[in-house]
């Protein structure tokens, strides 16, 4: 009953903003319905709106879910280059426009077990984020190590880092950095890695020099 309620708080509280936001644009074009050029930029500013909204709530029902354990992963062995290729196929495209490198180096015939959506998800998202925070030239490595007893990713970029006070709250619900008002977000790309990294008895950390780089590492036991 705790969790429920919190989770209804916080979709609550989040939802806020967007909906406010919304009957601003609304009341706007409605007083000037024959201005042409007011009514389609406040249009497009109701479809961001629209979209971040829609972008939380599915976020915020998937991270409950995988809280609550409701999500059952489908866990099976896969090439580590084919999850690699399935988590960055969207990404190449926008790396090449920006001038910006992703290199994938380790052994390809190492196998992962893992949930292939899910966890591609995670790593798309952390790539992602690499592409966010760094310039032209930069580049994001992805790299593995595969032991006895565990299977680690690490996704390492050269970009701005991830200033020390930040360091210990980028997994909480919401969190957004101070220094986060050039990238857009809704503070639920972290935390739902870790609930899917976790939710398949993993872990996932991060290491980051501030101004230099930042690695995050994602640790699967290895299961006979």
């Amino acid at each position: 009953k705790v969790f429920l309620k919190n989770t209804i708080s916080d979709i609550s509280h989040q939802l806020k903003t967007p909906l406010a936001a919304l009957t601003m644009y609304h009341e706007i074009i409605e007083s000037e319905p024959d201005n042409i050029e007011t009514v389609k930029l406040f249009s497009e500013k109701i479809g961001i709106s629209l979209n971040r909204m829609e972008q939380l709530i599915q976020s915020m029902l998937k991270i409950t879910r995988l809280d609550s354990r409701n999500i059952i992963f489908d866990k099976k062995r896969y090439p580590i280059t084919k999850v690699i290729t399935y988590a960055i196929h969207d990404l190449t495209t926008r790396a090449n426009h920006e001038c910006k490198k992703i290199i994938v180096d380790g052994n390809p015939s190492q196998l992962l077990l893992c949930d292939i959506a899910c966890t591609s998800e995670v790593i798309g998202n952390i790539v992602k984020n690499g592409l966010d925070h760094t310039k032209s030239g930069d580049t994001i490595r992805i790299t593995w190590e595969h032991t006895p007893a565990m299977f680690r990713i690490f996704i390492s970029d050269n970009g701005e880092g991830i200033p020390p006070e930040d360091i210990y709250h980028i997994f909480k619900h919401f969190y957004r950095s101070k220094h986060s008002t050039n990238t857009s977000g809704v503070g639920f790309g972290l935390p739902l890695a870790k609930s899917i990294i976790e939710g398949q008895n993993g872990l996932i950390s991060v290491q980051s020099d501030w101004h230099h780089s930042t690695t995050f590492i994602l640790s699967f036991l290895t299961e006979l």
